[in-house]
């Protein structure tokens, strides 16, 4: 059983401590990626909450490691700031066609040097040189370590482990032996599965994600709260709405039905699914065009496949992205295993229907939406038949615009709702935790 388990946000406890008055609590979170451009949501999460965090430099000091080429600091404020430090045996040496590149060694001797100065130390994943660095350093010099986990790591690395069989042997006897033989994948996930259970164990507390929370066995850990993802209503509104730029700006025909996806393009993603609902889309006799806004190794072969129907332009800066959304027709989101899915949710505040595949956090979440439907992640023709349906109904997809955004504005919180609600009081907590050791 997975110990990536659903958690109602709904039913996390309140762990506030009072603040004390005296020196600003120190931070140091730990996300072993690289920090650029084209980064996912996980990075862009941490990038979010930093800024949200200058605003409170008379409570907080917080320190956000990311990977990086070299060793840099960037400074937000003088109580915010990132750094990056050199993975010590990259990803990249073994493998080229990942997600997105960490770090494979044991230990980081760099990064180890700069935790001593922190009350809490808080990883964000279970797995990689960040986080296995923390847990023996923690362990050794009493820190306090809070976890939180936005990635279903294992289920992802079967995925991708997988795909990289497929690339490497094609569809042969070798494959088979790999892939169904020797279940290469599935032990690939379970080796992940064992390392997040010995993780979790070494923690102070465990933070539940938008989608998902630790298992009961670890309740004694469990800090009572989820941490839930954050959003910019200003930038990302139906505001933005601007037909004729997002036409012209793309290429895009303007007598189709445009529908969009934004992320990584990469079969972890479930992004090969998008291939068939619009191949039977187009049977159904809708005009209809994909714009994926995004990177990643499925790009060619959705292009291959799609041909004219799909524009690949590649990451959006965030104020494109923003304009993209709100001019849209339909946003489809196939991925099975995100916890949290930053995209969808800022498509959604962006006025922007949209299609989820039943399993992903947001789905799971935000099911009661009228701005949405959830549909089997692995049936194309249940998305085809929906974006038929609605293409052929223009009002109910304005309904459905309107509801999107109302449900945004009434429910989902800002990015300095969650840093002071979510981990601000779980930080005070496990920082007291050290205090009354």
């Amino acid at each position: 059983m997975s110990v990536i388990k659903q958690l109602s946000i709904q039913d996390a406890v309140p762990v506030a401590a009072p603040h004390s008055g005296r020196r600003s609590l120190k931070v140091g979170v730990l996300v072993d990626l690289a920090l650029t451009a084209a980064a996912g949501g996980h990075v862009k999460c941490w990038q979010r909450l930093a800024e949200a965090a200058v605003a409170y430099g008379d409570r907080l000091d917080l320190t956000v490691h990311f990977n990086g080429p070299k060793q840099r600091r960037i400074e937000l404020s003088p109580s915010v700031r990132y750094v990056l430090l050199p993975p010590v045996f990259s990803t990249a040496r073994v493998i080229r066609h990942v997600p997105d590149h960490t770090d494979l060694a044991p230990w980081h001797p760099r990064l180890a040097q700069q935790l001593a100065g922190y009350d809490v130390i808080h990883t964000t994943d279970a797995f990689f040189c960040y986080a296995r660095t923390a847990a023996r350093f923690a362990r050794r010099h009493g820190v306090p370590m809070v976890s939180s986990i936005h990635t279903n790591t294992p289920e992802y690395a079967r995925i991708t482990t997988a795909r990289l069989l497929e690339r490497a042997l094609g569809r042969g006897m070798a494959y088979r032996i790999a892939n169904d033989g020797l279940a290469l994948p599935n032990v690939v996930s379970s080796l992940l599965e064992r390392r997040l259970m010995r993780h979790l164990e070494s923690v102070t507390f465990a933070m539940g994600s938008y989608g998902g929370g630790t298992d009961v066995q670890y309740a004694a850990r469990h800090s009572g709260i989820a941490l839930r993802r954050g959003l910019d209503r200003e930038l990302f509104s139906p505001a933005r709405r601007d037909r004729a730029w997002f036409e012209a700006r793309f290429g895009l025909p303007s007598d189709r039905l445009i529908v969009m996806y934004a992320g990584k393009l990469n079969a972890g993603k479930n992004v090969p699914l998008l291939v068939p609902v619009l191949q039977q889309v187009q049977r159904l006799g809708v005009p209809v065009h994909l714009l994926c806004a995004g990177a990643g190794s499925e790009r060619e072969a959705l292009e291959a496949a799609l041909g004219p129907v799909v524009t690949c332009p590649g990451p959006l800066a965030q104020d494109e992205l923003a304009r993209a959304y709100a001019s849209a027709d339909l946003f489809l989101f196939p991925s099975m295993i995100d916890e949290s899915g930053n995209a969808a949710v800022e498509a959604l505040a962006s006025g922007l229907p949209s299609l989820l595949a039943a399993g992903n956090g947001i789905a799971s979440r935000m099911a009661d939406c009228e701005g949405l439907r959830v549909l089997p992640g692995d049936r194309p023709e249940a998305w085809a038949a929906a974006i038929a349906e609605l293409a052929a109904a223009p009002q109910r997809l304005a309904a459905m615009r309107r509801a999107a955004r109302a449900y945004v504005e009434a429910r989902l919180p800002s990015w300095a709702d969650v840093l002071l609600e979510d981990l601000l009081p779980v930080w005070l907590r496990a920082a007291a935790t050290r205090a009354a050791a």
